[in-house]
């Protein structure tokens, strides 16, 4: 059974707008910041030579000087996603999915199935046509089920 947007909040510390963010099934979750991936990971069989490759934070832009939160213009690729929330499932099994409104325009990010806290960062793939994200933009949905 999926939990309401009011059960759901108990799993999430740095709700930015409760009102907004809680969902009927859920807790929608903003966009804290964005990176690009600068450097090849190298991945072994063992771990025992692994390396993360760095990544590149992308400094929002604001449109007008007296903006407060400026925006993202992502051209086509895979970006890495940090959210404003910091979430654990511990005793429940969370799913973190794309918002019909970030799918509409040709972009998305994969579906992560954790338990626990949410360690990996969500890819962001933005289609060829581009993506205008604003700070705080709501982009993914928390799921949990119990």
């Amino acid at each position: 059974m999926l939990l309401s947007g009011k059960k759901v909040k108990k799993y999430v510390d740095g709700i930015i707008h409760e009102e907004t963010q809680l969902a009927e099934k859920g807790v929608d979750l903003t966009v804290d910041s964005i990176a690009r991936p600068a450097a090849a990971t190298d991945l072994d069989f063992g771990g025992g030579e692994e390396k993360f490759g760095e990544s590149e934070k992308i400094t929002p832009k604001k449109r007008n000087e007296d903006d407060k939160y400026g925006w993202w213009n992502l051209e086509e690729g895979l970006y890495i996603i940090e959210f404003n929330e910091e979430i654990d499932v511990a005793e429940a099994m969370g799913t973190v999915v794309p918002l019909a409104r970030l799918t509409r325009g040709g972009s998305f990010h994969g579906i992560t199935v954790f338990s626990g806290p949410l360690e990996n960062n969500p890819v962001l793939s933005v289609s060829s046509a581009g993506l205008n994200l604003k700070e705080n933009a709501r982009i993914s949905r928390l799921l949990v089920r119990r």
